[in-house]
């Protein structure tokens, strides 16, 4: 308890010194803290948009083949038909305690064109309720101008990616921060306006007969990439079975009550319906083809991460080394004055210890405060910022993550009482007379 006191009545005495290892720490603990924080959000930004904004749920029902050469050749042999579907919908109605939702998807291809001009789209039509199901409250309004699919009374109505849009002539008001803090857009309808809103899309169907129908743009949507925004297009599910002549479906997304159940969902699946549909499979969209750009992008951000927080560490280690160290080295003095009055090295020791870990937590909270502070700032601001191949400015935000908070806490402890350590070896190294005639 005496040292404790001692190095209490030491960390005010001096507390110059003090004020600049405080400063010190935290800075550190921010920088670690917020950069930690927000390659957090992009991870949790990227599953969001892949698992909500995408409809894709926690697992896709498909036929792998579809994604080989005799797939890409004939898509419409592995569709699941009317038969199978009502397999799949069965086999989820039995297992209604872990499933959620699910949601039928048709992927269609074709020219589109509005009499002036045309272009070549790729899409999908989906059961809009149960779509809107999945997306949830965060993303259920995911037009960026007009309205979503769902709020409007026509199977016939489409929307357009931006980029294929700018393509047929419409235009429109960019506005920006329309993006919620949480993610997904404000539920405000924003005018639009297109040289014309009907249109008709045309396609070569799985019996190679070409068909058209008339559709009405009902609104644009952010794609997520810029490749695909400028070719994109979603519908309902019964104008694209028109359109492609059939009943069939593509595949089944299934959100799960709880990504827990995944396991057991596959087990089941494999055994009650891969015997009924030859070729079915149930599958994370984690290893789903889909799921190759997500694991890809967040590999990419694993190696950006980790160089960055090394490169922060070791600034942070260089900086808390230098000003512990120095603190140190100026009391050397004080430190031969103890050992005169019949202090040992290893009560010194201790005694520096107890100040270093009073200065770190002191540090770190203040560090802790300072970044709770900006990110709820910075977060208020709502900045926007091109992230890489995304065709929409994304949000900067920046996550409250514990774990991140906890680590550097104990990475910023144990780097103090290293430099202390180092520092006050050498200085107990010395004879008591040295110490105490040091300058």
């Amino acid at each position: 308890m005496i040292f404790l006191k001692i190095a209490f009545r030491n960390v005010i005495k001096n507390w110059r010194h003090s004020l600049s290892a405080l400063l010190s720490l935290s800075a550190s603990f921010v920088s670690l803290v917020l950069f930690d924080g927000y390659i957090d959000d992009i991870k949790k930004m990227y599953d969001d948009s892949f698992r909500h904004r995408q409809m894709l749920g926690d697992l896709i029902i498909e036929k792998p083949e579809i994604h080989q050469k005799v797939g890409l050749a004939e898509p419409w042999n592995f569709w699941f038909t009317e038969d199978e579907q009502v397999i799949i919908d069965n086999f989820l109605k039995e297992n209604k305690k872990i499933v959620k939702e699910r949601v039928r998807s048709l992927s269609v291809q074709g020219l589109l064109s509005n009499g002036n001009q045309s272009a070549i789209f790729i899409g999908r039509g989906y059961d809009l309720i149960e779509g809107d199901r999945i997306r949830g409250p965060g993303w259920s309004w995911n037009a960026t101008v007009g309205v979503p699919l769902q709020e409007v009374q026509n199977d016939f109505g489409i929307m357009l990616g931006q980029g294929l849009a700018r393509k047929l002539g419409c235009h429109w008001e960019n506005k920006k921060n329309i993006l919620k803090s949480y993610g997904g857009y404000e539920a405000v309808e924003r005018p639009f306006e297109c040289l014309r809103t009907d249109l008709q899309i045309s396609t070569m169907t799985a019996d190679a007969q070409l068909n058209a129908i008339d559709v009405e743009v009902v609104g644009l949507m952010d794609a997520g990439y810029k490749d695909i925004d400028d070719r994109f297009i979603q519908m309902s599910l019964p104008a694209a079975q028109t359109l492609m002549n059939t009943k069939k479906v593509t595949y089944v997304a299934v959100e799960l009550k709880d990504p827990k159940f995944l396991s057991v969902f596959l087990e089941k699946f494999q055994s009650e319906v891969e015997t009924k549909i030859l070729g079915a499979k149930a599958m994370s969209w984690l290893d789903h083809p889909t799921g190759e750009t997500f694991i890809k992008t967040m590999d990419m951000m694993a190696i950006f991460r980790n160089f960055v927080v090394v490169v922060i560490l070791l600034i942070s280690t260089l900086s808390v080394f230098n000003t512990l160290i120095k603190i140190i080295k100026e009391r050397t003095r004080e430190i031969g004055t103890l050992r005169s009055l019949g202090f040992t090295i290893s009560q010194v020791q201790r005694m520096f210890f107890i100040e270093t870990i009073l200065l770190a937590c002191l540090g770190t909270a203040l560090g802790m405060v300072s970044a709770l502070v900006l990110t709820i700032v910075l977060n208020s601001m709502k900045i926007l910022y091109k992230a890489g191949l995304l065709s929409d400015p994304v949000l900067f935000r920046i996550n409250f993550t514990p774990v991140a908070y906890m680590s550097a806490f104990l990475i910023l402890i144990g780097v103090s009482l290293l430099a202390c350590w180092i520092s006050i070896r050498s200085s107990l190294s010395k004879k008591v007379i040295d110490n105490l005639n040091h300058a």
